[in-house]
């Protein structure tokens, strides 16, 4: 029978917040300067398109009431009977 072989111990699991804390401080300047200019890039391509393509009517719902919604619901109702 041979012997059995000891494992090494595995490395203590690091959270992303101990990852991050282990970047060099002035990378991690860069990183964020990069997170808040890709974001930045996305609110200026998103200002671009809707110029460029408006939505052709305003389909929002501000507001319906649970009121609106049963009668709108009953008056199908009776349409369909």
């Amino acid at each position: 029978m041979a012997p059995k072989r000891m494992q090494p111990p595995s490395p203590p699991r690091r959270t992303l917040w101990m990852m991050y804390k282990g970047i060099e401080p002035r990378y991690r300047i860069l990183l964020g300067m990069g997170f808040m200019g890709f974001s930045m890039f996305g609110l200026w391509v998103s200002d671009r398109l809707e110029k460029a393509y408006p939505p052709e009517a305003d389909t929002r719902v501000t507001h319906v009431s649970h009121h609106d919604t049963a009668a709108a619901e009953s008056s199908q109702n009776r349409a369909g009977s």
